[in-house]
C-alpha cells in the first residue's frame, strides 16, 4: 500500500474514532453540542478529499497530455503529503468556523474562540484550495502542463 492510501486510510480511521468519541461524550455527560458538531470529523475528511478530487481534476485537465499515447509523469516521492496535512488542518477550521457562524454560538470549546468569522472562514478556505493547488503541482512533473492562449 502506498503513503497515500495509508493517509487516507488513516483519516477515515481517525474521523470515525473522534466520532465516537465524541458521541460518548455528548451521550455520557451531557455535552450540548449539536450533532453536526459530534459529525465534524467525517465531514472535514469528506470535505477534504472531495477538494481533494475536484481541484485534482482542474490540475490534470491542464496538464498536456503530449504525443498521443504518452502517460503524464507523475513523481513517486512521498515528500508533497505535507500539503494534503496542511490542507486537511485548513478544512477542519474552515469546517469549525462555518458550523460556529450556522449555530451562531458565543464561544467554541475547541481551540480558538472565533466561531464563525467571515475573515476565518474565508483565509481557511482559501489556505485549503492553496495546499491542494502546492500538492498537485509537486506530484504532476512540472513542464507538462498546457501553455496559456493555447
Amino acid at each position: 500500500m502506498n503513503v497515500g492510501r495509508q493517509i487516507q486510510a488513516a483519516g477515515f480511521y481517525l474521523s470515525g474514532l473522534l466520532c465516537l468519541a465524541l458521541t460518548v461524550l455528548k451521550l455520557t455527560l451531557g455535552v450540548s453540542w449539536s450533532w453536526w458538531r459530534v459529525s465534524l470529523p467525517i465531514w472535514v475528511v469528506l470535505g477534504h478529499h472531495a477538494l481533494y478530487v475536484t481541484v485534482g481534476f482542474v490540475w490534470l485537465f491542464f496538464v498536456d497530455d503530449g504525443a498521443a499515447g504518452e502517460e503524464i509523469p507523475i513523481r513517486q516521492d512521498h515528500r508533497p503529503y505535507g500539503y494534503q496535512l496542511a490542507a486537511m488542518l485548513c478544512s477542519f477550521i474552515f469546517a469549525d468556523n462555518l458550523l460556529g457562524r450556522i449555530e451562531a454560538h458565543e464561544a467554541t470549546v475547541w481551540f480558538w474562540p472565533s466561531p464563525g468569522r467571515w475573515e476565518v472562514i474565508f483565509v481557511s478556505g482559501i489556505l485549503s484550495v492553496a495546499c491542494q493547488l502546492l500538492f498537485w503541482r509537486r506530484v504532476v512533473l512540472p513542464g507538462n502542463r498546457r501553455a496559456r492562449g493555447e
